[in-house]
Order: structure tokens, then sequence, then C-alpha cells
């Protein structure tokens, strides 16, 4: 799977991303909102697993974040099932490294992603979790047209879920 936007390229996963994905796995500013904490680069291999198990099960996952202009992982964007409030759901995630933070790259990967799940899915809808303190999140989600849906616990800790249907 590869998708194209104005300034990045999202593909699935291969193993040995991991040399690019670790470190910003482990960069505290980058997992400050995540529940596991900074991952070691044993436990990005195994996410990356997890990635390219999801797509074999589903056809979708958290895809790499590729910048066009250098070639460069910046980190990931796509769809997971999780479990929330007891229930698979689709849920629309992003991760990326600090250093291309504010430049409107995360609701880029997250647009192409959430559209290419309407499109290709037929989600009738997407949602996003995020905590309530991450309002650099909170816009990605609000940019997606998501609109705070109801509070929930997730993985033991309070967090805000956004939901957005399909057109």
């Amino acid at each position: 799977m590869w998708l194209e936007t104005q300034r990045l390229l999202l593909r699935e996963f291969r193993q040995d991303d991991y040399r690019e994905l670790a470190p910003i796995q482990a960069n505290p500013q980058v997992m400050k909102f995540s529940q596991t904490g900074i991952l070691s680069t044993s436990q990005t291999k195994e996410k990356i697993e997890n990635f390219i198990t999801s797509y074999k099960q589903f056809g979708f996952g958290k895809w790499a974040v590729i910048l066009k202009q250098s070639s460069q992982l910046i980190g990931y964007c796509g769809i997971a099932v999780e479990q929330i409030d007891g229930k698979n759901e689709q849920e629309i995630g992003y991760r990326l490294d600090p250093r291309f933070w504010s430049q409107g790259l995360a609701t880029e990967a997250a647009v192409g992603a959430t559209d290419y799940g309407f499109a290709q899915f037929k989600f009738p809808y997407l949602l996003g979790i995020v905590e309530r303190a991450n309002p650099a999140s909170v816009r990605v989600l609000e940019k997606l047209r998501m609109h705070f849906e109801r509070m929930t616990v997730f993985h033991g800790v309070p967090m805000d879920v956004y939901r957005v249907d399909a057109i």
C-alpha cells in the first residue's frame, strides 16, 4: 500500500524501518502522551511487527510517513483496530518526529489516511482517542472534522474520544 499526499508518502512498514522509527519512539517529547512511555529498539521492532500483522489481518494499519523531499521516515500515521469501551473500533493515530511538528504534516498524513479508509474500506465512521492535555493532537482531530463524542478510559488513562462519520 502506497498513499501519496502533497508532501508525504504513506507506505506499509518494513521490518528494517525500526532503525529510523526507534529514535522517534525513544523521544520523551514524542511519547509524552503515550500509555507505554518511551520505547526501546526491541519494543519498536515489536510495534512494527504488530503493524505488519494488522496489514495481513485487516488490510490496513499504521503506515510509515515518509517526507517526499528527503525520503526520510518521520513517523507513522494510519488506522488501527483498537478495543475502545469493549468494542473493536477503527481509530486514526499518528506520531511524528518533533522536528516536523507545527508544519501541518500530521494533519496532511491523517487526512490522507482517513480519506483512504473511507474510500477503500467503506468505514461508516472513524474514531480518534486523545488526552485532553494534548491540544496539538486535538487540533489535528478537529481538522479531520472530528467532534468530541465522549470521555473514556483507555489503557487505564482518561481519554477523550472523537468521531467523524463517512460522508
